[in-house]
């Protein structure tokens, strides 16, 4: 996945996001500060015509493992094309 260069400061970003069409499994990944209260990272997703926050990740302490965390989920996810009955 290529990431969008970062809003805030490079070293911290405020919001990053994957460039669309980079990711597999949705529209697009994002890192926020946005609402965790600290200086710590939640990850989420767009998709369903909205942004989806993954708030089961927890937050991360680096922007960097957070990134890291989008990119293994969208590795793993399991996309089904088709279904026949």
């Amino acid at each position: 996945m290529k990431w969008n260069k970062p809003s805030g400061y490079s070293s911290f970003p405020k919001w990053q996001q994957t460039r669309r069409g980079t990711a597999r499994a949705r529209v697009y990944y994002f890192i926020t500060q946005h609402g965790t209260g600290d200086s710590s990272y939640a990850v989420g997703y767009g998709g369903f015509g909205t942004q989806v926050v993954m708030k089961s990740a927890g937050t991360f302490s680096t922007a960097q493992e957070a990134r890291a965390y989008c990119e293994k989920v969208d590795a793993e996810a399991v996309i089904i094309e088709e279904q026949t009955v």
